[in-house]
């Protein structure tokens, strides 16, 4: 990489701030300069500068694109809500790269809109999703050399946190869409969704508005089942209740001749199982944990702690962006806009599925949130 480029940073401090350290994305590039930042949030601009080492600051980030010739942006706000916004605006300011966080958008509406900028005017996006993990890439090497056979099916959890059920969905199972559909190597072709409230059928009255960006949502409960192009198939499921830490976030994909388990990306647990079906016992084997040094240890020995690892995820998530570009071609060993596009839709065809009680094929038709015509035929709990 022999470029060299001028980088611009947006931030919501308080709405969704810099999401999961993408303020710091650049910082381990000497090629990249960050000229700017941005922050509607006055009070947080001196600790933005000291932490980005940005030249300047802006309150607005329409005056930083109009202001600065900047070659890439980095839209940091894990609020979903202002993404389509900053993006648009950043391909039509001609920048060469845009890092977003995810989710990429709270409507597909949106997602179009941004993918048409970004391609309108040359701009490559990349979306922090996490198959940015080393485990990850591992496990994709793994499967593509055939050591757990053909893939028949896959299993993802939600965190199942206080955000269990659909905003488990839109905030994380992100995350878990892209890395299944990565692993398939298929588009979608259909998928069959059931959203409930403490065990019943979501209802119109369990339509709220949430406070983080992504619409209308409504249940504590989601199951969706997805069936790609290929013929593999795909599992997700979030509950409320005691779940056991982060752990139970992440996914297995069953081969023919084993099983693989990715657990609490991008901190990364990683497990092999040598047959395609597991018994308790020994008869058949047993699970392997298998650890990847240079994501666990620094250079000088220490283990990695889990934000570490997050910023070495942020890192080759610019590197494949600053390649792509350099190379002139797409974007590959990461969520590209493409990919995170096809993310959304996987999650809005769960809502689609459940309004109506049958599976929906992909593309889905209605690009706006699938619960704004169902809650506007009466009133939206708050």
């Amino acid at each position: 990489m022999n470029h060299h480029y001028t980088a611009g940073i947006i931030g919501k401090t308080g709405r969704g701030d810099y999401g999961h350290s993408l303020d710091r994305a650049f910082e381990e590039f000497p090629q990249v300069t960050v000229a700017a930042v941005a922050d509607e949030n006055p009070d947080a601009l001196n600790a933005a500068i000291e932490r980005t080492g940005a030249e300047r600051a802006y309150n607005d980030f329409r005056e930083m694109l109009e202001k600065e010739e900047l070659d890439l942006v980095a839209v940091g706000p894990r609020w979903a809500n202002c993404h389509a916004d900053e993006v648009i605006a950043a391909a039509a300011a001609g920048v060469k790269g845009i890092i977003c966080e995810k989710p990429m958008a709270a409507t597909l509406a949106q997602a179009d809109a941004m993918i048409e900028a970004c391609e309108r005017n040359g701009t490559r996006m990349v979306v922090a999703h996490r198959r940015a993990c080393a485990y990850e890439q591992h496990a994709k090497d793994m499967v593509d050399e055939g050591v757990i056979g053909p893939i028949q099916t896959m299993r993802a959890h939600g965190k199942a946190d206080t955000r269990s059920g659909s905003m488990d969905l839109a905030v994380l199972g992100t995350h878990m869409m892209d890395s299944m559909r990565y692993f398939a190597g298929s588009e979608v072709a259909w998928a069959h969704g059931h959203v409930t409230q403490d065990g019943r059928a979501i209802a119109k009255a369990d339509i709220y508005e949430e406070a983080e960006g992504v619409g209308l949502v409504a249940g504590n409960g989601v199951t969706a089942y997805y069936a790609f192009e290929n013929g593999i198939t795909a599992h997700y499921d979030s509950y409320a209740g005691d779940r056991p830490g982060s752990r139970w976030f992440g996914f297995e994909i069953y081969g023919l001749n084993g099983i693989l388990s990715l657990r609490n990306s991008p901190a990364g647990e990683m497990y092999h199982y040598p047959h395609g079906l597991w018994i308790p016992g020994e008869d058949d084997g047993h699970w392997e944990r298998i650890l990847l040094e240079d994501w666990e240890r620094r250079p000088d020995g220490q283990l990695r702690t889990d934000h570490e690892k997050t910023l070495l995820s942020n890192r080759m998530i610019v590197e494949e962006l600053l390649e792509a570009i350099e190379q002139d071609r797409e974007i590959v060993r990461c969520s590209s806009g493409r990919d995170a596009r096809a993310v959304l839709e996987m999650i809005m065809a769960v809502h689609a599925s459940q309004r109506a009680g049958a599976r929906v094929m992909l593309p889905l038709e209605n690009r706006e949130n699938p619960y704004e015509t169902w809650a506007t035929e009466g009133e939206v709990s708050g």
